[in-house]
């Protein structure tokens, strides 16, 4: 099921990124910006039912931040001071009439003071029906997309006699699409119409069309994609969409009604977003085809060296073989932190990712007392911490900082690394 306000593509993104979300944080010295607030608030639930509920939250931009269980009837979330959307997700089977549909609320968090926001859940609306195949067979464990106007979308499962019911849906106009277990038969979406809360409607499907398949071949200007996210491809002729992970530089779309169809890729690694045509391929009933797709964007990089403030020409190193190097991060101007390294045996550095043309960026050395010197002798010196602002980036392009002085810890008793 997607929650309520994500679209289909945006949940795709979700589950690609989920191991890998821009972490929100500020540089040090941006006191301000760490200073956390909470949000809490009581759940009403008017049928006295208390299911398991999950809470989501987003930044004001609807962009995922992360999620929770929302025990005991109430919740309580710490965040950075700002405006945010809480979405509330009743956890019961998709196929449950009585499900509460997905809840929004919008609030405020401000530094020091606490923020009570108390939430209602209602009941949502649902759609039941039977299924056949073209063959007359009931479409025993077919699957059962009910997707609305708003391009919210739920999901669910088909029984053995080819029944199935989609619960929790938010009020709003719905068409259904679906292909069999074994993905030969498909068929347009069937329009349900109007849905409202606790009432449902009833649809007889027979899916007439024999399905396809399809492989996507996903490239880069170096070569296959490498790694593993989740890509969805939807037909031109219907506009259904269909969703499998993309490993190895390729992803295997069955079930699929026939025709042309575009791609929606969400970023992976230091390659950035694109939707596009999938080209060399038409999906044909009963056969499958190859397309290609090519990634064409990366993110910017940022490089550099650190260096010692009183030796210029010095730069720092681990002081040991194999030791690790100062850890380097880049903060946007809003202080979301954009990427993070670590300083290689010779000081250089190099921050990567789906980093976009941006201005006003921040970049933070931190040595600690292991990693941070260079050797001198049989000893080695000791750093502080370093910001460096007023760096710019831009897409798919490398940005060079030249040297970096990081300055000595004072007090240190080797005389060779006193202050100059």
């Amino acid at each position: 099921m997607l929650p309520s306000r994500w679209t289909r593509t945006a949940l795709v993104a979700v589950v690609a990124l989920l191991a890998s979300l821009v972490l929100v944080g500020a540089p040090v010295g941006a006191e301000a910006a760490s200073d956390k607030g909470v949000v809490t608030g009581v759940l009403n639930f008017p049928q006295k039912d208390h299911p398991k509920v999950q809470m989501l939250w987003f930044d004001r931009n609807w962009k995922y931040l992360g999620r929770k269980s929302a025990g005991g009837g109430s919740f309580a979330l710490n965040l950075a001071p700002g405006t945010y959307h809480l979405q509330f997700i009743d956890l019961r089977k998709a196929y449950d009439t009585k499900k509460y549909a997905p809840t929004d609320v919008k609030v405020t968090v401000r530094a020091g003071s606490p923020t009570i926001r108390n939430v209602t859940m209602k009941r949502g609306g649902f759609v039941t029906g039977t299924i056949r195949t073209g063959d007359g067979k009931p479409a025993k464990g077919a699957r059962v997309v009910a997707a609305n106007r708003a391009e919210q979308s739920f999901e669910t499962t088909a029984n053995d006699k080819g029944q199935f019911a989609v619960g929790g849906l938010p009020e709003g106009k719905y068409s259904v699409f679906t292909w069999d277990k074994k993905k030969r038969w498909v068929d347009k979406s069937f329009y349900a119409g109007s849905v409202k809360p606790r009432t449902g409607k009833n649809l007889k499907i027979t899916m007439r069309k024999p399905a396809g398949a399809m492989r996507v071949l996903l490239y880069t200007p170096n070569g296959s994609l490498a790694g593993r996210t989740s890509v969805t491809v939807t037909s031109k002729a219907t506009g259904q969409w269909w969703t499998a992970t993309a490993k190895g530089g390729t992803a295997v779309f069955e079930g699929l009604y026939p025709g042309r169809y575009t791609l929606k890729f969400d970023g992976l690694g230091v390659w950035l977003p694109r939707t596009g045509s999938v080209v060399s391929a038409k999906v044909k009933p009963n056969r499958t085809d190859i397309g290609k797709f090519k990634i064409t964007k990366r993110g910017g990089w940022v490089t550099g060296r650190i260096v010692d403030a009183g030796q210029p020409a010095t730069a720092l190193r681990p002081p040991f073989s194999g030791g690790a190097g100062a850890t380097i991060n880049l903060y946007s101007a809003s202080g979301a932190k954009l990427a993070t390294t670590t300083s290689s045996a010779s000081g250089t550095f190099t921050l990567s990712g789906a980093l976009t043309t941006q201005s006003n960026l921040t970049i933070t050395v931190d040595p600690t007392g292991s990693s941070g010197g260079y050797m001198r002798g049989q000893g080695y010196c000791h750093f502080d911490h370093a910001e460096f602002t007023g760096f710019k980036l831009a897409t798919s392009r490398a940005t060079a900082t030249g040297d970096l002085p990081v300055a000595r810890t004072t007090g240190q008793t080797d005389p060779s690394c006193t202050t100059p």
